[in-house]
């Protein structure tokens, strides 16, 4: 994991050109160290170049798990080009996909890894597709612990990796009508590292996420509650060794279920987060409205994680975030962009005044961007 930062400095983006990315044909942009106002109409573009910076840092998108579905149509490849200041230094990024599945990630010129980029940059997105981390399916949910816990803990990353290359092999064995037994333990050992890290971001972030909630809603509640499929009951005070024991009893007792099904059943790839809104739970009893206030909740959260983990305020991009919230919770949020970073700040209307004021204001459209006034 990082070191916790006992001072904070200012990671920023000052220049994207994007190629074949999207809607975008080509695009130059200069953006504003401070806050950075999109707007324009729907279908303009607004999220399209928000995604190209997430994928500049990370070297992959927060919408999309296939790079092919990013290149303009008709194209043969996309190209993500930047530069980001880190701490008094300016570094060149590049990244670049081939519609047949090819990456390249350059950083100052040199080919890299993915790892890479999230050892050394830190970004956190929110946008409309994050009320599925309310109510959508697990999946969303664990793509959002892996994404962020990813970004405070370069091991957490190398973990979830190894833990798929494991998984894919047991998988192809069960397929295969051959022995997987051996894989069951290097489940059990990486699959039980992933499972302390997720508990330790939620529990952290349950607090956080309460508070902001709390001020979006007047005094509503949320929390969360991690739901590992290897454990029947995760404990406050976690144990590698007892967890990886409890993990490898539990797939003892799906391997026939498993062999049947030809899949393994059980683990982090198999884990859910339970979310509860004034006691309900939030999949079954929230408002569109409290589904985006508690998502915004849960990144703004994930922002400050970040930033006191890392020593470096993460570049922020909110997507059309005022989009079914009442005054009170669009006021509360703006009041809560007090000490950030870089933001980058999409809405299809007339940017609030709070922000257009203070801000680089830049309208959208037909894939193109101009600095207004």
């Amino acid at each position: 994991m990082f070191a916790s930062a006992f001072f904070i400095y200012t990671m920023h983006l000052s220049s994207l050109k994007l190629t074949s990315f999207r809607n975008f044909e080509t695009l130059k942009l200069t953006p504003s160290a401070g806050i950075n106002v999109l707007h324009g109409k729907n279908g303009s573009g607004k999220s399209n170049l928000l995604e190209a910076i997430f994928v500049l840092c990370l070297g992959r998108s927060q919408r999309s798990n296939k790079d092919s579905d990013i290149i303009k149509h008709e194209r043969e490849s996309y190209r993500v080009e930047g530069v980001i200041h880190d701490d008094g230094r300016s570094i060149e990024l590049a990244v670049a996909v081939m519609r047949r599945g090819r990456k390249q990630i350059t950083i100052n010129g040199v080919k890299s890894k993915a790892s890479e980029l999230y050892e050394k940059f830190s970004v956190v997105a929110a946008g409309p597709e994050d009320s599925e981390i309310l109510a959508g399916p697990p999946s969303v949910r664990r793509l959002f612990l892996d994404l962020y816990i990813s970004q405070q803990s370069i091991k957490y990353l190398e973990n979830i990796t190894k833990y798929s290359r494991i998984l894919s092999q047991k998988n192809a064995a069960l397929k295969e009508n051959i022995e997987f037994d051996s894989f069951n333990f290097l489940l059990a050992e990486t699959g039980a590292r992933i499972i302390i890290a997720r508990q330790q971001f939620l529990e952290t972030l349950n607090k956080s996420a309460g508070s902001f909630y709390s001020k979006f809603s007047k005094n509503g509640q949320l929390d969360m509650k991690y739901k590992p499929s290897a454990l029947e009951e995760i404990e406050i005070k976690v144990d590698e060794s007892r967890i990886r024991e409890q993990f490898e009893v539990k797939l003892n007792q799906v391997k026939e279920r498993e062999i049947i099904l030809k899949s393994s059943i059980v683990g982090p790839h198999r884990d859910e987060i339970e979310f509860n809104i004034n006691s309900f739970p939030a999949r079954t009893h929230g408002s569109q409205g409290e589904w985006r206030s508690a998502a915004i909740a849960l990144k703004l959260s994930v922002y400050q994680l970040l930033k006191e983990k890392r020593g470096f305020s993460p570049i922020l991009l909110l997507d059309e975030i005022f989009a079914e919230l009442d005054e009170h919770r669009s006021a509360a949020v703006i009041d809560s962009f007090n000490d950030l970073g870089q933001l980058f700040l999409t809405t299809a209307l007339e940017p609030p005044a709070q922000l257009a004021e203070k801000a680089l204001n830049l309208k959208i459209d037909s894939g193109q961007v101009e600095a207004v006034r």
